[in-house]
């Protein structure tokens, strides 16, 4: 299993290559990077939602689950990043060190998530939708509480923000459409589920367009991000399955919230930074090196924790 997943994690992150390679040689600016940005936040990621629940057929059981998750996911990601802003607070005057805080539980969850879903539990092809529903409790968090610990001021924190995102707005139309059991014309389908699928390169493309634009060096050299990813990918994904073993859910419930929490720190909280002002580099810095640790750490995790659930 360790080798089959190195294998899996070294593809995704080839992905990158290209992205990075393309900023290098002057193919593409640095500052085409936020149109690639907008393209997977605005297209891709809801088409990814779409094609997440278009592989779940309803049943009060499944329905369930997905409730059981959402409480799960968004009860571990209040507990983990409060924990972590208590055990902090002396340091809360540093905007690094808030950063820290947020980048403990949230993950790549979709674009890097599903793959790895995929790989796992190919016997359960509706695991996908596990992730959307981790992604959703994750903008919820973020556009809330996330704002408020990054910035400090209250009056950052925008709950009315979750109405404009891509994934709620996809989540309105894909839920229904599990529930009641529709579906898309299968030409439209079919371009759904090319754009879900592009996702992942994408996602990673840009990543190494925003490597290409750092120095290696410096960036590894980073003490505080290189813990703020460990806390993500290797405390985190312990908690959580401790966790997910009290709750009464299906063991591939528990393997797919397990998996998603060991994933690198998503991109979510560099713009969240952005958007504030405050703390970007030390985001940046954080998302990338989680990315490029989880050639190690996921293996890893998924190795020690899987055994343990099913």
């Amino acid at each position: 299993m360790f080798l089959d997943t190195l294998v899996r994690v070294v593809t995704l992150l080839a992905y990158a290559i290209p992205g990075f390679l393309f900023i290098k040689t002057k193919t593409i600016k640095p500052d085409s990077i936020p149109a690639f940005a907008k393209l997977l936040l605005y297209v891709c990621s809801p088409c990814l939602s779409l094609y997440s629940f278009s592989r779940a057929t309803y049943s009060p059981e499944l329905n369930k689950m997905i409730w059981l998750c959402f409480g799960a996911t968004l009860g571990l990601l209040l507990v983990v990043i409060l924990g972590f802003w208590l055990i902090l607070h002396r340091r809360k005057e540093d905007v690094r060190w808030r950063v820290f805080t947020v980048s403990t539980a949230l993950g790549n969850v979709g674009f890097f998530g599903i793959p790895l879903l995929e790989h796992f539990l190919p016997q359960y092809p509706f695991a996908p939708v596990f992730s959307q529903i981790f992604s959703l409790t994750m903008n919820l968090v973020a556009w809330t509480l996330g704002l408020f610990l990054i910035s400090g001021d209250k009056s950052y924190m925008r709950p009315k923000k979750i109405l404009t995102v891509p994934l709620f707005l996809a989540m309105l139309l894909a839920y229904p459409m599990f529930l009641f059991g529709w579906s898309f014309p299968p030409v439209v389908e079919e371009g759904i589920i090319l754009l879900g699928r592009m996702s992942t390169p994408l996602c990673m493309i840009i990543l190494g367009m925003r490597l290409a634009t750092v120095k290696l060096k410096a960036l590894l050299t980073d003490w505080r991000s290189v813990l703020a990813s460990l806390a993500k990918m290797v405390v985190f994904p312990v908690i959580t399955l401790g966790v997910m073993l009290l709750l009464p859910v299906e063991p591939y419930v528990r393997a797919s919230v397990v998996l998603l929490a060991a994933c690198p720190c998503a991109s979510m909280i560099q713009s969240l930074s952005e958007l504030i002002g405050h703390g970007q580099k030390q985001a940046a810095n954080t998302v990338l090196i989680s990315t490029i640790l989880c050639v190690i750490t996921v293996p890893i995790m998924s190795e020690l924790l899987l055994p343990l659930i099913f």
